[in-house]
């Protein structure tokens, strides 16, 4: 029977969407790189535009995350569909520059499409009237982009699951500790609802592993507990059997630590503490007016972008048409006897 890290491997979250750290860093310098030398030529020569760097573009990713976490929470949409929103978000920025498809518009998108993605129903008119000068032509611009953008990877592993599956067993554990237990699930639980969305956890590290630098954060006790090394008193054959289960534990305890090192950049109380204070605001202004002056005019308006893509699918269906219809008659011509009758 296949354990969990066997069947985590065979989904496409892990096949398409886990990244070594410089594999990652160099997708996003290729796809600013070409970003750039896309919409070049569309801008004014004179002054030449001055473009987003890849890491400009990673702290613009990182605040609209912030901004659709927070959009999520307005709508009072659940912690799943705001989680796989983000990382819908988020996977389609490794390959898309903000440069080329504006962020604040696949933001509305990607919510749309995590209640679809959750099989959480809303009309795309009902999620528009929460957004000032929104309209659902404007959430439905950019869905077919954004599939294409994740390679069609609609799925989503949360460590959600993994965090209670893992309470059950610490109560099971420690029956006259229940209050420890419960204040450790309530703090880690915050965690995973922040920390992993905002930044590259999910592109490294399995739900479980994020699952567990989230319990370390909050109780590292808990997780000696939940992933035990050499029992003392051992000897022998036995001695040396638990030894490598101690090796074992180190490793994995090394990645945990390396993700919750990761979870630390972005804690929970960074949210408001942080990011929903006037100064970051502020301070995040030069880049978004930057990010005006240069990105793409031929896809700005995501609207008028598919209206001229269906316009020229409609010509195409019609020119096939006429030529069809010459060339059935070319045929009927060339025949001896004539065309069919009736």
């Amino acid at each position: 029977m296949a354990n969990e890290d066997e069947r985590y491997r065979t989904t496409s979250q892990y096949r398409l969407w886990s990244f070594a750290p410089s594999h990652l860093r160099d997708l996003r310098v290729q796809t600013n790189a070409l970003a750039q030398q896309i919409i070049r030529p569309r801008l004014p020569p004179d002054p030449e535009p001055e473009f987003l760097t890849a890491d400009e573009e990673m702290q613009l990713v990182k605040f609209f995350t912030v901004e659709l976490i927070r959009a999520a929470q307005f709508c009072e949409l659940p912690t799943e569909i705001r989680s796989t929103a983000a990382i819908i978000m988020r996977r389609f920025y490794v390959t898309n520059s903000v440069m080329t498809y504006p962020p604040t518009d696949m933001l509305k998108t990607s919510l749309f499409f995590g209640c679809k993605a959750e099989s959480f129903y809303m009309r795309s008119t009902k999620l528009a009237e929460k957004f000032p000068n929104t309209t659902s032509e404007q959430i439905l611009a950019g869905e077919f982009l954004l599939c294409q953008g994740i390679r069609f990877a609609f799925d989503v592993k949360h460590p959600f699951r993994a965090l209670e599956g893992a309470v059950l067993e610490l109560r099971r554990r420690l029956p006259a500790e229940e209050g420890r237990v419960n204040r450790a699930h309530a703090k880690a639980r915050e965690v995973l609802k922040y920390s992993p969305l905002v930044t590259d956890a999910y592109f490294h590290y399995t739900p479980s592993q994020i699952m567990f630098a989230s319990l370390l954060m909050v109780d590292e006790g808990l997780v000696d507990l939940l992933i035990p090394g050499r029992p003392t008193g051992v000897e022998g054959d036995a001695a040396r059997v638990t030894g490598a289960h101690t090796d074992v534990k180190e490793k994995i305890m090394e990645t945990i630590r390396a993700c919750r090192t990761m979870l630390e950049e972005e804690p929970p109380e960074r949210m408001t503490d942080y990011w929903g204070t006037p100064e970051i605001v502020k301070s995040m202004k030069p880049l978004r007016k930057k990010l005006q002056r240069c990105r793409d005019p031929d896809r700005a308006d995501l609207v008028a972008l598919q209206r001229t893509k269906r316009e020229a699918a409609l010509k195409k269906e019609d020119d096939d048409e006429e030529r069809e219809a010459k060339k059935r008659k070319v045929e009927a011509a060339d025949d001896i006897f004539g065309g069919p009758l009736g």
